[in-house]
C-alpha cells in the first residue's frame, strides 16, 4: 500500500490516475501538516474513490493539546464522518514527552468507525519504543503507526522499524506500522528489501524534483510502486 499526501482536489485526482492507494489529506504541509478545511475536505472526497485519510492538527506549535484545542479535535473528528473520510491521523504527546493516553482514548471513542493512524507526534517523545510499546497496548483500537523509527528519515532507523514490522506481523491482533519520512523513489528499493513492509508513506517524495511546490510526479509514483508491488 502506497499512502501519498495530497493538500487539494487535483492533487487527489492526480495521485488516484498515477496510482496511489490511498490519501493523506493536509493542510499546511510546511508546518507539518494541519487539519484541512472544511471545504477542501469536500472537494478531495468528491473527487476521488481512493481511501482517504485526514489529518486532524489543530495547530503546528507541539502535540501537545489545550482543552479548547480538544474539543476542535472533537469538532474536526466530526467533521470527517460527515463527509465520508475513511479514517483520521492523530498523534498527542503530554507535556512531559509521552503519548498522551487521556486524550488517545477521548479520540478513539470520538473516531468511531474510522480508520486510524497515530502519526509521526510518535517521534516527538522522549522515549520512542517506551512510546510504542504504549500503542500496542491499544491492538487494533490503531490501525497503523506512521513512523521514520525516530529519525528525520526511516532510512536512518531501519534496525528498529525491521524489530516493530517483526513484531506486528507475529501478533495478528496488532497495530501495523506504515513507514513514512524521506522515503522516495531512490532509496525505496533498499528500503523495502530491508522492511518487506506492506506500508508506505509518501509526501514530497512523489512529487516533480521533491518538492511541494510541485505537482505529483507519475514516474516517481510509478517507480515506488513498482518496487514495494514487487
Amino acid at each position: 500500500m502506497l499512502e501519498v499526501i495530497v493538500e487539494n482536489a487535483e492533487d487527489a485526482k492526480l495521485a488516484e490516475t498515477y496510482g496511489a492507494n490511498r490519501l493523506e489529506v493536509v493542510s499546511a504541509i510546511s508546518e507539518g501538516g494541519l487539519t484541512p478545511s472544511y471545504g477542501v475536505l469536500k472537494e478531495i472526497i468528491g473527487a476521488t474513490s481512493l481511501q482517504t485519510m485526514v489529518m486532524i492538527r489543530p495547530h503546528s506549535h507541539s502535540f501537545v493539546y489545550s482543552e479548547s484545542d480538544q474539543r476542535a479535535i472533537q469538532t474536526d473528528i466530526e467533521v470527517v464522518k460527515e463527509l465520508g473520510a475513511s479514517g483520521i491521523v492523530f498523534g498527542a504527546v503530554t507535556a512531559s514527552g509521552e503519548i498522551d493516553t487521556a486524550l488517545l482514548e477521548k479520540v478513539l471513542e470520538w473516531k468511531g468507525n474510522l480508520r486510524f493512524t497515530f502519526h509521526r507526534a510518535i517521534e516527538a517523545t522522549n522515549d520512542i519504543e517506551k512510546a510504542y510499546d504504549t500503542l500496542k497496548t491499544y491492538g487494533k483500537k490503531i490501525d497503523q503507526v506512521l513512523t521514520s523509527g525516530g529519525t528525520k528519515s526511516a532510512m536512518d532507523s531501519i534496525p528498529l522499524l525491521q524489530k516493530w514490522i517483526t513484531e506486528s506481523r507475529e501478533d495478528p491482533d496488532a497495530l501495523s506500522i506504515l513507514v513514512g519520512s524521506g522515503v522516495t523513489d531512490q532509496n525505496i528499493r533498499e528500503l523495502h528489501l530491508a522492511l518487506s513492509n506492506d506500508a508506505y508513506h509518501v509526501g514530497g517524495g512523489a512529487r516533480i524534483s521533491g518538492s511541494f511546490a510541485n505537482s505529483l510526479d507519475p514516474e516517481r509514483i510509478e517507480r515506488i510502486q513498482a518496487i514495494i508491488n514487487n
